[in-house]
C-alpha cells in the first residue's frame, strides 16, 4: 500500500488567505468606502465631518487628510489610500480629498469592467494610457501664471476651509509673502511657521518675514528689545547641578556646604561668561536654565528664552546663520547668528512671543492665525496650508488649470475622443477612466445642491467653446473660470491624477492577500464587505 503523502504547510498558523476575484473585490470595496466618506466634503460647498477620538476630543473638519489621519483606517488597501493622501499633503499641501475620491471612482469603473469580462492586465494598461493622455491634455490647456493667477490659485484653494473676513486679501498676502521668500523658484516649507491664537477676529491674522518663538523673556529685568542681535543657540542646560560630574561628594560641615554652593555658582558663571565672551546679546536654549543662571544672564544683559522647541531652534539656525551649540564651553563668536531686530511682543492678553526679524538669511515666514474659537483657527490653518501648498506648486512650473472641475471635464471629453482610436478592449478602459474623471465635477455640483443631469449637460456643451468653462458653485452657473479667478495649480491637479491612478492600478494588481493575524472584520450591510476602520 502506497504511503500517504503529508501536506506541505507553508503559511504560519492563524494566517488567513483571500485569493482571486474575492481579494480584488474586498480591496476595491475598502477604497470605495473611503472615497464615499470624503466625497461629500469635496468643493467649496462640501460638508464637514465631526471626529470624536477615544478620550472625547472633537475635531470638525472637511480636510481629507485630517479625516483619514484621525480615523486611522486599518484595512490594507485603505492604508494604501491613506499613504496616497499623506504624500499628496506633504508634497503639494492640497488635493488630498480629490485624490482619495478619484481612487474610488477609478476603482468603481474598474469593477464594472471586470464584471463585463475584461482582464485586470487590460484594465491596468488602458488606465495607464488614459492617465498619460490626461496629463498631456492638462499641459495643453494650462494657463501661464503671473502674480494675479497665483492669487487666484490661493483663493480657490482656500474656499470651503473656514472664512477669513476677506479671502482675496488674505490670498494676496500669502502670495506676496511667498514670492518675497522664494529662492531659485522654490519655497522651503520648513521655513514657514504657522501659529494659532484663539480669541480675536480673523481679520487680525498676520504674515511677516520673521521667526517667532512662543516664549517670553525669562526675566522681567532682562532686555526685551535688541537691535543688531548676535544670537546664540544652545542645546545645553545652564544649571549648576548639571555642570557637575557624577562623582560622590561628602560634606561634613555647614561651611563645606557653603563652599560647595559657591563653587557651583562659580562654575555656572564661568559657563555664562563663555557666552558673553563670544559676543552674544540674545540666547535661545532648548534646555533648562536655573534661577541662578537667569540671574547671571540678566546681569550680562542678554535677552534669553529657555526650553525653546527644537524645530524653532533649527529654523533660527537657518535664518540667522547660527550654529547649534551642544557644549557651552566650546562656543565662539563664529557660532553666533545675526538678526537686525529681536523683541518681545504681546500677541494676546498675557501672552508674549519673541520676534526675530531682519535675519541674516531671508526666506522665513511667520503666520499668526487668529480666530474666535479653536474650531475656526483649525479650519483657517487648513485653508492657509492649502494655499501655501497650491501656490508653491504653481510657482515651480508657472502653470495653472481652470478650476471648478473644468480641467477634469476637458480631459474626460478629450479622452472619449482619444478612445475611438483604439479597436481593442482598451477603448472600454479609456472610456471608463474618462467617466471616473467626470465624477469630480459631478461631486462638486452635487455638494452645492445643483441638478446633476442639467449641470453635466451644460458643462459638456460649454466646453465645446472653451476648456476654461467650469462650475461656479457660488452662482450655480457654468462660467469661464479664468475670468472668474477660479484656478488650480497644474502640478497639484496632475499629481492627483498621477497618484490616484498609480494606487488604483496597484490595488487592481493584488490577487492574493495573506493576513498573519485574525481575519479583517467585516461590516456594513453587505456580507463580506471590508470595514476600513476595523
Amino acid at each position: 500500500m502506497a504511503q500517504q503523502e503529508k501536506p506541505l504547510i507553508i503559511l504560519a498558523d492563524g494566517t488567513k488567505r483571500t485569493v482571486g476575484s474575492q481579494a480584488t473585490k474586498n480591496n476595491i470595496m475598502a477604497a470605495k468606502i473611503l472615497s464615499n466618506v470624503l466625497k461629500t466634503t469635496l468643493g467649496p460647498r462640501g460638508m464637514d465631518k465631526m471626529l470624536v477620538n477615544t478620550i472625547g476630543d472633537v475635531t470638525i473638519t472637511n480636510d481629507g487628510y485630517t479625516i483619514l489621519k484621525e480615523t486611522e483606517p486599518d484595512h490594507p488597501a485603505a492604508k494604501m489610500v491613506v499613504d496616497l493622501a499623506k504624500v499628496q499633503q506633504e508634497e503639494y499641501g492640497d488635493g488630498t480629498t480629490s485624490a482619495v475620491v478619484l481612487v474610488g471612482e477609478i476603482l468603481k469603473q474598474a469593477e464594472k469592467l471586470i464584471e463585463d469580462g475584461l482582464s485586470t492586465s487590460t484594465i491596468v494598461k488602458s488606465f495607464d494610457e488614459a492617465k498619460s493622455k490626461t496629463l498631456e491634455i492638462f499641459d495643453e490647456i494650462s494657463i501661464k501664471t503671473e502674480k494675479e493667477e497665483l492669487i487666484d490659485i490661493a483663493e480657490t484653494s482656500m474656499q470651503g476651509k473656514g472664512s477669513f473676513g476677506n479671502t482675496r486679501q488674505m490670498a494676496t498676502k500669502i502670495v506676496e509673502a511667498l514670492l518675497d521668500v522664494k529662492e531659485n523658484g522654490q519655497i522651503d516649507p520648513d521655513m514657514i511657521k504657522i501659529r494659532k491664537i484663539h480669541g480675536e477676529g480673523t481679520e487680525d491674522t498676520e504674515i511677516t518675514q520673521a521667526v517667532t518663538i512662543d516664549k517670553s523673556v525669562v526675566e522681567s529685568e532682562m532686555p526685551k528689545d535688541v537691535k543688531n542681535a548676535k544670537i546664540a543657540l544652545i542645546q545645553y542646560p545652564l544649571d549648576a547641578k548639571e555642570l557637575q560630574n557624577e562623582a560622590k561628594i561628602t560634606i561634613n560641615s555647614p561651611g563645606e556646604y557653603q563652599a560647595y554652593l559657591d563653587k557651583e555658582a562659580e562654575l555656572l558663571e564661568a559657563q555664562i561668561q563663555k557666552i558673553v565672551d563670544a559676543g552674544a546679546n540674545v540666547l535661545f536654549n532648548n534646555k533648562k536654565i536655573s534661577d541662578l543662571g537667569q540671574h547671571f544672564l540678566t546681569k550680562a544683559g542678554i535677552l534669553t528664552a529657555k526650553r525653546v522647541k527644537a524645530g524653532d531652534l533649527e529654523r533660527l539656525a537657518k535664518a540667522t546663520g547660527a550654529n547649534l551649540v551642544n557644549d557651552v564651553k566650546e562656543i565662539t563668536s563664529d557660532d553666533l547668528g545675526e538678526a537686525g531686530h529681536v523683541y518681545e511682543r504681546e500677541v494676546f492678553e498675557d501672552r508674549e512671543y519673541i520676534f526675530i526679524e531682519d535675519c541674516k538669511y531671508p526666506g522665513t515666514l511667520n503666520i499668526i492665525i487668529r480666530g474666535s474659537t479653536k474650531h475656526i483657527t483649525d479650519q483657517l490653518e487648513d485653508a492657509v496650508n492649502n494655499a501655501i501648498g497650491a501656490v508653491s506648486s504653481a510657482i515651480k512650473e508657472n502653470k495653472a488649470l481652470p478650476g471648478g472641475g473644468a480641467a477634469y471635464v476637458a480631459a474626460s471629453k478629450a479622452l472619449k475622443t482619444y478612445a475611438n482610436q483604439f479597436t481593442d478592449k482598451r477603448q472600454l478602459g479609456i472610456t471608463a477612466y474618462a467617466d471616473a474623471l467626470m465624477e469630480i465635477p459631478i461631486a462638486i455640483a452635487k455638494n452645492a445642491g445643483l441638478d446633476i443631469i442639467d449641470i453635466s449637460t451644460e458643462l459638456l456643451a460649454a466646453q465645446e467653446k472653451s476648456t476654461n468653462m467650469g462650475l461656479n458653485v457660488f452662482e450655480g452657473k457654468v462660467e469661464d473660470m479664468k475670468e472668474n479667478h477660479i484656478l488650480d495649480s497644474e502640478e497639484t491637479i496632475s499629481a492627483i491624477v498621477d497618484g490616484s491612478t498609480e494606487i488604483a492600478t496597484e490595488v487592481l494588481r493584488i490577487d492574493d492577500v495573506l493576513a498573519a493575524k485574525e481575519e479583517i472584520p467585516v461590516g456594513g450591510d453587505m456580507p463580506g464587505t471590508p470595514n476600513p476602520w476595523a
